[in-house]
């Protein structure tokens, strides 16, 4: 058996270090896909509304009088997608949804393409000119009741969470 001395005094062989290299470079390249794979998923994530599935029903421009006329009363969600902190209080604002039995009363309307010039806005004020001076910026809150709108609440901090989707229930005993 060879000695420390006798290892540190002997050559490595070449292929040693081209091993090492090739296993170096694996390692980096496996690092930086998986850190793509990562940035993808959560920007798809991102993207997403957790109201997209199908338990909550979901409305574009052209649908909404329909949609709203046909229930007695609704609140209507106006939102879009790309910012987290909006995502991660819609999972909260699903969760109490589903807690207090209200998904039936729930439409959702994302406005992600329509940001540019705040057109949604635009929109909304001339359908609801009752309430023009409460629609302010997206995400909000719309109670419709029977096709007209009562009330809107939304945040000037451009976040809107489960205190006042409860507020807006509970002032309206919304069931």
């Amino acid at each position: 058996m060879k000695t420390i001395k006798e290892l540190i005094k002997g050559k490595v062989p070449a292929k040693n270090y081209i091993i090492v290299v090739i296993v170096s470079l694996l390692i980096i390249i496996l690092t930086l896909y998986i850190r793509l794979f990562y940035l993808n998923y959560r920007e798809n994530i991102r993207n997403t509304s957790v109201f997209q599935d199908k338990t909550i029903k979901q409305v574009s421009v052209d649908d909404i009088d329909f949609v709203l006329k046909e229930m007695s009363d609704a609140i209507l969600y106006v939102s879009y997608t790309g910012n987290d902190e909006i995502y991660n209080n819609e999972k909260k604002l699903l969760k109490e949804i589903k807690r207090k039995n209200l998904v039936d009363k729930i439409v959702y309307w994302n406005v992600t393409d329509l940001l540019d010039n705040d057109e949604y806005i635009q929109i909304l004020k001339e359908k609801y000119p009752s309430i023009q001076d409460q629609i302010t910026v997206a995400p909000m809150f719309i109670y419709v009741k029977g096709a007209e709108a009562l009330e809107a609440m939304s945040s000037e901090l451009k976040n809107i969470d489960v205190n006042v989707f409860n507020k807006l229930v509970d002032v309206y005993n919304i069931e």
